[in-house]
């Protein structure tokens, strides 16, 4: 019985996140091999370095740290070593 109803919520949720339709410029496609062309070139025009990439900072103001600041994160992180066990038995479980 609960392999069951596990086994139909596992068939919902597959449904529920596949993309079976897609949207772009005001054109609508529902074809499976069009959608997953056009998702297929959305991302290869993403991580291809192109002009659409490229992130620019003309116009953007960066303030400057103190000096005090500078000096704590170029230090060696030998100062950290004691944090160490601490937070490798938070992340191994």
């Amino acid at each position: 019985m609960n392999t069951r109803y596990f086994h139909s919520v596992i068939k919902w949720r597959r449904s529920r996140n596949g993309i079976n339709k897609l949207r772009e410029n005001g054109q609508c496609y529902e074809d499976q091999m069009m959608v997953k062309g056009k998702v297929r070139d959305f991302f290869k025009d993403m991580f291809s370095g192109g002009a659409r990439s490229q992130v620019r900072l003309d116009n953007a103001v960066f303030t400057s740290i103190s000096d005090e600041l500078a000096a704590l994160l170029t230090d060696p992180l030998s100062h950290l070593e004691s944090v160490q066990p601490f937070s490798w038995k938070m992340v191994c479980w």
